[in-house]
């Protein structure tokens, strides 16, 4: 007999084993003259499950199953080496809404009807619509155009449109029930609403991070905000005890200044738009963020920002000074990109050479550094007059070539 089908057998009442337990029985069977590994089989499970107390067991199926068994003489003893397979139970998660969404933009098909030149008119509407946050009729807008003409990301937005009204819905009846809140002042409301039009934006792009911080920090301010929990619940997937409500504003404040003094300005640039959402009056984030743009080489948004800081500060007269040498460059940067392109245009002149000309290679080269050094020294030799001519070649090489000499006739 096999140890693996006792290893599914109930607990043992006494210090032998099961499988020691099922030795025995077989032992005084077979002094008893009695072969059947079937009817060892009817004793040990008939012990083993009285033990149990089991209220199902029936002995005299056993009984008649095992007499069907010893009447056969030439029964297989090897079917009882196989283990018994024992059923698994999958405890499964309920499915959020965001991911029934996600999962149903995987399951439809991806843009199955062309797009017609009135369905690219009513997406530019669309985009113009989402640009402004005017979410409602931005729904109303896509939901003219067939599902099935939609992109993947399209198709993501509608869903999430979707929710956004079932939220404003979910939202009126809540007050309809309990009564709005009018305990808050409107700057606060107002920078709540903008909090949120924001994070939905941030949503609509697929983003994860800037709209749960969006949201957490409009908790921040009203920790009762039925619409915040809502959109952080059911489209970022983040339910009530899933984020701790914190002033997010002083992270990104902090973030800035690390971020713009460890000579990352660009990803200062991007915590200081953030925090544009919270207080969009402070002249203290554009003064920063405008030395961020100065400092990523993006001198017109620095300007920009630094007057955005000066009218929110008049006082501030350094800002105009900063603003004055910003022009100024602003203006010497815009001279130096005319230069170029004045130059690549003459440069390109000059060295074009009619096919007709005859030229002479004087040096081929592997790279080009060495090319327009070997040209130079060669035009010094020669003279300005003459055309020295520098050509990549098929092969990845470099040629210096001149004119060919006429001789005097």
């Amino acid at each position: 007999m096999s140890t693996n089908l006792f290893a599914v057998a109930s607990a043992p009442d006494s210090d032998k084993s099961e499988f020691d337990e099922a030795r025995d029985l077989e032992l005084q069977d077979q002094q008893a003259g009695k072969t059947s590994s079937a009817v060892n089989l009817k004793k040990f499970f008939t012990k083993s499950l009285n033990r149990n107390n089991d209220s199902d067991f029936n002995e005299d199926d056993i009984t008649e199953d095992n007499e069907q068994f010893s009447s056969n003489d030439d029964f297989d003893n090897d079917v009882f080496e196989q283990p018994i397979a024992t059923e698994t139970v999958i405890k499964t998660q309920p499915v959020t809404q965001v991911q029934y969404a996600q999962q149903r933009v995987m399951e439809e098909p991806v843009q199955t009807i062309p797009v017609t030149e009135d369905m690219l008119e009513i997406l530019d509407e669309y985009d113009s619509l989402i640009k402004r946050k005017q979410f409602s009729k931005a729904n109303e807008t896509l939901s003219n155009i067939p599902l099935a003409a939609l992109n993947k990301k399209q198709r993501h937005q509608k869903k999430m449109l979707d929710i956004f009204e079932a939220i404003n819905a979910d939202k009126a009846e809540n007050e309809r029930q309990f009564g709005k809140d009018e305990s808050l002042d409107d700057s606060v409301m107002r920078t709540i609403k903008r909090l949120q039009r924001q994070s939905k934006l941030y949503i609509l792009e697929g983003k994860k991070t800037l709209p749960k911080d969006l949201l957490v920090q409009s908790l921040y301010l009203d920790r009762k905000n039925f619409e915040s929990k809502q959109l952080l619940d059911r489209c970022l997937d983040l339910p009530l005890g899933s984020y701790q409500v914190e002033n997010i504003e002083k992270k990104y404040w902090n973030d800035s200044l690390i971020q713009l003094r460890s000579g990352m300005p660009s990803k200062s640039v991007d915590s200081l738009q953030m925090l544009a959402n919270f207080d969009p009056e402070n002249p203290m984030i554009f003064e920063r963020m405008g030395s961020a743009f100065y400092m990523s080489g993006q001198i017109k948004k620095a300007v920009d920002a630094w007057k955005r800081a000066l009218y929110l500060s008049p006082s501030r007269t350094d800002l105009k000074t900063f603003i004055a040498n910003a022009e100024k460059e602003v203006t010497r940067q815009e001279a130096l990109a005319k230069a170029y392109f004045d130059n690549k245009t003459k440069a390109s002149e000059k060295n074009t050479v009619s096919s007709d000309t005859p030229m002479q290679v004087l040096r081929v080269v592997n790279d080009s550094n060495t090319a327009f050094s070997y040209a130079q020294e060669v035009r010094q030799q020669l003279g300005k007059n003459v055309n020295v001519v520098v050509e990549e070649l098929d092969n990845g090489k470099w040629a210096v070539k001149v004119p060919v000499k006429k001789n005097k006739e």
